[in-house]
């Protein structure tokens, strides 16, 4: 079974109100491609995860724009999603095993959840359209750190 799990997609983060020093995000463009992607995962009928976090902002909601298809959102306190043990245990029974992350950031919660989930078994994938950058230098360095994960990165 094959999940998506887009993460932080908050106001604070992406939304047009943030602080664009800190996070320079394109927000159109980095939206629409994650919700061309949630789109593909409704058609075939995958499983569509969202995530918030809560370590350091008041767990704002999604940005509007962002296409929820489905009620299946889980917080996180830590870096990495694969930290909130209720969404392992959903993973593990539904028996998801192949997963897309996107969201930002690719050198954060991102990046940390992607090397996370393939320590704890799962084959992840990253599509570069769909993750958000603030710091595309460091994220060449991520990069490097993420395929030798086995961790598939894609455009």
């Amino acid at each position: 079974m094959t999940a998506l799990i887009v993460i932080d997609m908050q106001d604070e983060y992406v939304g047009r109100n943030r602080k664009q020093k800190r996070n320079p995000y394109n927000f159109e463009q980095l939206v629409d491609n994650i919700n061309s992607k949630i789109t593909d995962y409704e058609q075939r009928s995958d499983t569509i995860i969202y995530i918030k976090n809560k370590r350091k902002f008041s767990a704002s909601g999604f940005v509007p724009e962002l296409r929820l298809a489905s009620d299946l959102v889980f917080e996180k306190n830590r870096a990495s999603c694969f930290s909130n043990n209720l969404l392992l245990s959903y993973l593990m029974d539904k028996a998801i095993t192949k997963i897309e992350l996107a969201g930002v950031d690719g050198n954060f919660c991102v990046g940390m959840s992607a090397l996370d989930g393939a320590k704890k078994g799962f084959s992840i994938r990253l599509s570069l359209s769909c993750i958000g950058v603030a710091n595309t230098q460091r994220f060449l360095k991520t990069q490097e750190k993420l395929a030798k994960a086995n961790i598939s990165i894609f455009d």
